[in-house]
């Protein structure tokens, strides 16, 4: 308590010697009072939470400032401010020989350059995500300090906007940036010290640049390193050059994920059924697994799933310690693999059967189907029983689906209004591995045609000569079916479940009925997409149409 050592002020403005009159009972009245009314002061709480990034209030030098000489600058901002990763984030262009010493000193920003700038040169340093406000780090975004050592500042500029190249949706916080012409094999390599985030409307601004040849980018980034990675990040970029000698708007950069150049498996794994799992980094035409030391696969059963990028194995036996199978695209080896099992590890390999009767309900016009976790060797259709309201059904069969060792069909006119129950006594299927189905029963009803609607689409090409994609997406933006166009044509969406649909146009340019995404090193743009930007409402027991013509250039 050495703040009272010496006198004591009163509420009333009265010091008082605390050494002489300390027994005075006024004065302890006083300061009890006093101490009373301080241990009552409490921190404030709740009220808004800040949400506001920190605002530059003074430059010095000034913000675009000439004939620059000054070896430090200082910023000073409205609150307290902190670094995030100042050495990653905070660069200058053209690039010094050292990097710059940034240092935060509670409301200020200190940045020493260090080294001789070259003569008549405009630098700019970009402060990308380096500063925050001290209580949420709310962010500085694209703020850039720019002078020039010369007479003039460099000030030509570009700008556009960033969209996702298949939903056409704007991009925000995308990072756009340049690379000098003679720079641009530092892609993927370097970070870019010209660069900015596209704001909540996609657009963007690259400003006080210097007549020159660029390449432009723009990438939605994973890690936030600003460095673009093919295997995790999306990227856009214009075809050529850009030659810089005025400014340039417009630019519209659609950002993509691009497949992975080369063919690899990231995944091989044995699953807990026994299954062999591989996948690949992206889909191939052709997909195929050849074995190499044994004959294991010799009477195995492999599905490739629709993409070609999932290959599933089902062996009769898991009694080996290796398995060694060369990965092939039409016949030709692109990688080779080992499988290892540990001979401790126990699976389950009785036949799981599952079935397409969501809820117990089935759609209209649709058949009763089951698949099983492997594929089959044998049936007992002893071991099955179908009923309808309880009572038993006769004259319906089960017949193998011919896309898959896996899949049955029940083969019965299912009708509406009634309560069906099939069920699958054990050993009903017998599995490759040799074990036989638990038993298994379904109850299911098919629902009413009345509560379901019809869509018919008449579509007429903006461009005779060119082919078309039609994608139906559900509300939540999934693509349900796809349909080809080149010509006029009538779809018709029979049946659906009432909700709401968009749909979607793909310029299907190397006219394989589907979209394809582009490619930097070869500098090829993805195929361009057009919504059509009416909502589609189906609603129960309608049926509606709708005339659509596609845009001559999407």
């Amino acid at each position: 308590m050495n703040v009272f050592k010496n006198s004591f002020v009163s509420p009333w403005g009265l010091k008082t010697g605390l050494n002489k009159g300390w027994a005075s009972c006024g004065c302890f009245m006083t300061l009890t009072w006093l101490i009373a009314a301080c241990a009552s002061i409490q921190s404030p709480t709740g009220g808004p939470k800040d949400a506001e990034a920190p605002k530059v209030l003074r430059e010095s030098p000034k913000n675009l400032s000439t004939k620059f000489k000054t070896e430090k600058i200082e910023l000073e901002f409205n609150e307290f401010i902190k670094l995030n990763n100042a050495f990653t984030e905070i660069s200058i262009s053209p690039a010094l020989e050292n990097p710059l010493e940034v240092q935060a000193k509670k409301e200020k920003l200190e940045i020493n350059i260090g080294e001789a700038l070259s003569p008549n040169t405009t630098y700019t340093i970009n402060f990308g995500k380096g500063v925050g406000d001290v209580n949420e780090n709310n962010l500085l975004k694209n703020y850039t300090y720019v002078f020039s050592t010369g007479e003039t500042l460099d000030s030509l500029s570009i700008s556009g906007k960033v969209v996702d190249a298949v939903t056409n949706e704007v991009l925000k916080e995308a990072t756009v940036f340049l690379f000098p012409i003679e720079q641009d094999t530092l892609l993927g390599k370097k970070k870019p010290s010209i660069y900015t985030l596209s704001d909540t409307a996609g657009n963007f601004k690259l400003n006080n640049l210097r007549s020159q040849a660029y390449r432009i980018y723009a990438i939605k980034e994973t890690s936030a390193d600003r460095i673009y990675n093919e295997a995790i990040d999306e990227i856009g970029f214009v075809d050529s050059a850009l030659q810089l000698n005025k400014n340039i708007s417009g630019i519209k950069l659609r950002v993509f994920k691009e497949e992975p150049g080369k063919v690899k498996v990231i995944e091989k794994k044995i699953e807990g059924d026994g299954t062999i799992l591989l996948s690949l980094n992206r889909g191939i035409k052709g997909l195929g697994v050849k074995e190499l030391n044994s004959d294991y696969l010799k009477d195995s059963k492999t599905e490739i799933n629709l993409r070609g990028d999932t290959a599933k194995i089902w062996l009769a036996s898991l009694d080996f310690d290796s398995l060694r199978v060369s990965i092939n695209e039409q016949e030709k080896e692109i990688e080779r693999v080992s499988i290892y099992r540990n001979k401790r590890e126990t699976f389950n390999r009785t036949p799981v059967i599952r079935d397409n009767a969501t809820n117990g309900k089935l759609k209209p016009g649709r058949d009763f189907e089951t698949v099983l976790s492997m594929p089959v060797t044998a049936s007992d259709w002893s071991k099955v029983s179908l009923k309808a309201d309880s009572v038993e059904l006769t004259g319906w069969s089960l017949l193998k689906m011919v896309d898959s060792e896996r899949k049955y069909r029940l083969n019965y006119a299912l009708k509406p209004g009634k309560k069906y129950s099939i069920n699958f006594k054990e050993g009903a299927f017998t599995g490759i591995s040799g074990a036989k189905s638990k038993a298994y029963n379904k109850v299911f009803t098919v629902e009413e045609l009345e509560n379901f609607a019809n869509l018919t689409v008449r579509v007429s090409p903006g461009d005779s000569s060119k082919q078309y994609v039609l994608q139906l997406l559900s509300e939540s933006e999934t693509v349900i079916r796809e349909d080809v166009i080149s010509a006029e044509k009538t779809i018709s969406y029979n049946t659906y479940p009432v909700g709401k649909y968009t749909l979607r146009f793909v310029m299907d340019e190397n006219r394989n009925g589907s979209w394809d995404t582009g490619s930097v090193s070869n500098k090829r743009q993805p195929e361009k997409t057009w919504n059509y930007e009416k909502v589609i409402t189906l609603r129960a027991n309608w049926d509606l149409e709708e005339k659509i013509t596609i845009p001559k250039d999407l």
